[in-house]
């Protein structure tokens, strides 16, 4: 696992990529969601675990599902291993 400075983490060439290639709304939206889990794990990064879950949990609820659901559900809409490794993890980085 790797080691993250979480408080000099910035997710700002994240930002600029989401706001080319998302809606206005939408991008701001995500942007927000990846600033509030960096100030999450720069709380305690073991808390990112609790937070998924968690969200699992409040979308199942708000779904009418399940938790497996959920994540069933987003698996089948992510990134492929290779987009995430060559696009986006050095957009983190």
């Amino acid at each position: 696992m790797a080691t993250v400075d979480w408080d000099t983490f910035d997710v700002g060439r994240l930002a600029c990529e989401l706001r080319g290639k998302r809606s206005g709304p939408d991008a701001e939206r995500m942007i927000w969601a990846f600033e509030e889990a960096v100030r999450v794990a720069r709380i305690d990064s073991a808390l990112l675990d609790y937070l998924l879950v968690a969200t699992c949990c409040l979308l199942a609820r708000t779904d009418d599902s399940s938790p497996r659901d959920i994540l069933e559900t987003f698996f089948r809409r992510s990134l492929t291993t290779e987009e995430w490794q060559e696009h986006y993890l050095p957009l983190l980085a």
